[in-house]
């Protein structure tokens, strides 16, 4: 008897999917570093059982009409807005994420990116790199930047990465405070209009919902402090990324950090030329051991699930 076949979206390392060991035919594409597009997936899904992707891969009806022996979606990834729930349940397709799996990474990273807006690091490796500092000798008024001790970091969203970025921002003498979809009793819970006009750096770590697609537009920036930074680490349609480049502009905020994009991999052109402006291509999560954890787990929800047995992770 044959096993049931999994399509995994990247050529990965075996041993990231030894859960599956015995239990399933893997299938990888030969792309380098690069995941299958999406042609490619849809060419290559037919007699599959399960699709394991790293949160890149769009399922939809189109996918899933030229999948019929699809019976489960695995996401090495946090978020879940690749999938369409609503059409998974209609068509009794299970689907699984890893929610846990790159939280210490992500907090890592969002750190690293609002020290690098405070000590405008990128910036001045740009001026060091051009050979600008040669020419223009020592300028110590030029790189003055901003200290973390003491300013307030708000942080829209309070799950788990929320909690760690929490942790690290007070060791460097932060106040942090957070909101959330409901109000609670912590001490640190503050409305959104009120967070915005407290903080001096905001931080976006909520998930992609109807209600909170476009939570930041003009007005909520307006709301924010002249010269507080911004920076999204959830997901790029959770802020108009065209008022972002316009407070930029008019100098209402002092910087941007942003991991994530309205159309990414489209990014708007007017912040390349930004100097205070940091850009990561969607690589919050990404570190070796991390991207190791999530797709071990995606793995062994796929285990499971060929086993028959109960998900820890299920969405669909």
């Amino acid at each position: 008897m044959s096993l049931p076949r999994v399509f995994v979206t990247l050529k990965v390392p075996p041993e990231h999917l030894s859960p599956l060991d015995g239990l399933a035919e893997i299938v990888m594409p030969d792309n380098g570093i690069r995941a299958a597009p999406r042609d490619q997936v849809l060419a290559s899904l037919d007699g599959c059982a399960a699709v394991l992707s790293q949160g890149e891969l769009r399922v939809d009806a189109e996918l899933l009409d030229a999948a019929p022996s699809l019976r489960f979606v695995a996401n090495a990834a946090m978020g879940i807005d690749n999938l369409d729930l609503d059409e998974l349940r209609r068509r009794g397709v299970a689907a699984s994420n890893t929610p846990s799996a790159f939280a210490e990474s992500t907090a890592d990273h969002a750190m690293g990116l609002l020290l690098d807006l405070a000590r405008r690091i990128s910036e001045s490796d740009r001026f060091v790199r051009t050979g600008q500092w040669a020419d223009l000798g020592m300028e110590p008024l030029r790189w003055e930047g901003t200290l973390l001790a003491g300013k307030t970091l708000g942080i829209v969203g309070y799950g788990r990465i929320a909690k760690l970025v929490e942790t690290r921002a007070r060791a460097f003498g932060m106040e942090v405070v957070h909101t959330k979809a409901r109000p609670h009793d912590h001490p640190g819970y503050r409305p959104l209009g009120e967070l915005l006009a407290a903080s001096d750096a905001v931080l976006l770590l909520v998930p992609l919902t109807p209600a909170t697609r476009r939570l930041i537009d003009a007005a909520r920036l307006a709301e924010m402090k002249r010269g507080a930074f911004f920076l999204n680490l959830a997901r790029g349609k959770i802020m108009d990324e065209s008022a972002v480049v316009e407070a930029l502009r008019s100098g209402h905020l002092a910087g941007a950090a942003l991991d994530v994009y309205e159309e990414e991999p489209v990014v708007s052109e007017a912040l390349f030329s930004m100097d205070n402006v940091v850009l990561t291509p969607h690589t919050g999560g990404a570190t070796r051991e991390q991207r190791r954890r999530g797709r071990l787990e995606a793995a062994e929800e796929t285990a499971r699930f060929l086993r028959g047995e109960e998900r820890l992770f299920p969405v669909a």
